[in-house]
């Protein structure tokens, strides 16, 4: 069975979307390229079944990758001002 993970944009005005996708990489490598590379970029571009959406960053508010289960971002390389282990009290 192939893990699935999720990705749910905000925008600005308070609407969401969530999509549901297969891990994109085989290995740590690749994640930790597809993750420089979502951080460098000014559009978050989804393929959708027989769609391409393309979210231009400055409309969106917030974006939240599921990591999966166990340590999934463990090895990766995160900006240095990431808090790891955090755990959401209210919100």
């Amino acid at each position: 069975m192939t893990p699935t993970r999720f990705i749910t944009i905000q925008f600005h005005d308070g609407k969401s979307v969530k999509y549901s996708f297969p891990v994109q990489g085989p290995n740590k490598a690749a994640a930790q390229l597809k993750l420089e590379d979502f951080f460098k970029g000014r559009h978050l571009v989804i393929q959708a079944e027989d769609h391409l959406v393309v979210y231009p960053i400055e409309g969106v508010r917030k974006v939240e990758f599921s990591a999966g289960s166990g340590g999934d971002l463990e090895g990766i390389r995160l900006p240095a001002h990431t808090i790891r282990n955090a755990t959401l009290v209210e919100g």
